[in-house]
């Protein structure tokens, strides 16, 4: 296509050159034979008998005799005053058999005279056949010349593409660790390799999580599931001796966890596909005081109203944007993993400071490590101190801190283990969402 192009556009290139040439050597060829004529008339003019004017210079000059000026050029007013030099209206006359030959009417004491010469067009149309020649020639040499050095830039160009596209071909998901080369030339194609290479750490990342997920979700239902066909099966075999009402009522505990894994499962899903939540205006302290209240387990449970000193005193109530029931679901968790980790109370803060809302939920348990704090908020995560599900004997399945984070993210907020008050000892969890417009 780059040949072809280059093809027309010269050609074209070559005829306007060719038409330029042309016109300008046949303009300057009727330019000196006019000023021949000119001067020879000027000579007849001052005197010189028409003998001696003919070969000057070695110009064909034609004269008709004053007879033939009538026949020859149609008669002019001009002609009324001798010595003087007259050119006709058209410069192409037909004297003597000379065709577009260069005129001048001359009018001397001795008669009238037209002289006509005829331009020299040999050395235009040899110039013009030396250029034909020559651009015939030329133009297909520089045709050639183009297409190679197109097949080489182009190559050299797109050769790092190819090497892009053969990686990429051979990447699958059992080896998402493999990258494709990147030339780092700054450049279109360096910003592709870049592209695809940050595409392929996400995929990694989704697929590591995806794997993790999948059989910790696969352990997480096989316990109770396993626990529930236990229980089924030694109730079966001895059905005289079973207490069938306490195995009704563990097979019911068993199923109610399976349940709340199942829904927490699918929360969770739906969180990562970033399904819109339903705004509304929530006063935040009585969403707090609403599910909280609840979830005390024979904890002693406390709800403070905190203020931020900068704050005016007529400041209104914590007020947020958001989902009511996912909201809801947050708070829920982080107090139920206060209360089953605490030894006797919990505390719940809702603060109102300048542009955010915080919920401070404390407790008095034994506490989240320093290098815990950031994994305890991964999904099925247990620590292996005193704070894992074995230990105390009423943990959870290992997604409510998983499950509050991403919510607190979906709201535009944050939640994080931070580091225990001076003076108190025990798990600290922060919510903090950005503040609603009160209205």
């Amino acid at each position: 296509m780059v040949t072809l192009l280059t093809a027309a556009a010269l050609a074209l290139c070559a005829g306007v050159l060719l038409y330029a040439v042309h016109q300008d050597l046949v303009g300057a060829a009727r330019i000196a034979a006019e000023e021949k004529v000119t001067a020879a008339a000027e000579q007849l003019r001052k005197g010189a008998l028409p003998a001696s004017v003919l070969p000057a210079d070695g110009t064909v000059i034609t004269k008709v005799a004053p007879r033939a000026v009538a026949t020859s050029i149609p008669a002019t007013k001009a002609l009324a005053s001798p010595g003087k030099t007259v050119l006709p209206r058209g410069n192409v006359v037909k004297a003597g058999a000379v065709a577009k030959a260069m005129s001048v009417q001359v009018l001397t004491p001795h008669g009238t005279y037209v002289l006509a010469a005829t331009p020299d067009l040999k050395s235009a149309e040899t110039t013009l056949r030396v250029m034909t020649r020559l651009l015939l020639a030329s133009i297909p040499l520089v045709l050639l010349l183009v297409a190679v050095l197109t097949w080489f830039a182009m190559g050299r160009a797109l050769r790092p593409v190819e090497a892009i596209r053969a990686e990429f071909a051979e990447i699958t998901a059992h080896d998402l660790h493999r990258r494709v080369p990147d030339p780092r030339s700054g450049d279109e194609v360096s910003r592709l390799a870049g592209t695809m290479n940050l595409t392929l750490d996400q995929l990694q990342r989704a697929m590591v999580r995806l794997r993790t997920f999948t059989s910790d979700a696969s352990h997480e239902l096989r316990s109770p599931l396993t626990t529930l066909r236990t229980r089924l099966e030694l109730a079966v075999a001895r059905p005289e001796e079973a207490n069938w009402p306490l195995a009704g009522w563990e097979c019911l505990r068993d199923a109610e966890q399976l349940q709340e894994i199942v829904e927490d499962l699918l929360l969770l899903a739906r969180l990562d596909a970033g399904q819109v939540l339903g705004r509304e205006r929530i006063v935040l302290l009585d969403l707090v005081r609403g599910v909280a209240g609840e979830r005390s387990a024979g904890r002693a449970l406390t709800i403070v109203d905190g203020s931020s000193p900068t704050l005016p005193a007529d400041a209104g109530p914590a007020v947020v944007s958001g989902s009511r029931t996912a909201l809801s679901r947050l708070i829920v968790n982080l107090v139920d993993n206060a209360v089953r980790y605490s030894r006797t109370s919990v505390e719940v803060r809702v603060t109102n400071g300048p542009g955010q809302v915080a919920v401070e939920v404390t407790d008095d348990g034994p506490g989240i490590p320093a290098p815990d704090r950031r994994r305890v908020f991964d999904r099925f995560t247990r620590l292996d101190n005193a704070r894992s599900r074995d230990q105390t004997g009423g943990g959870g399945s290992g997604l409510g801190l998983a499950i509050a984070r991403d919510i607190a993210l979906a709201h535009g907020g944050t939640v994080v283990a931070a580091e225990p008050a001076p003076g108190q000892q025990g798990a600290r969890l922060v919510l903090t969402l950005p503040a609603g417009v009160p209205g």
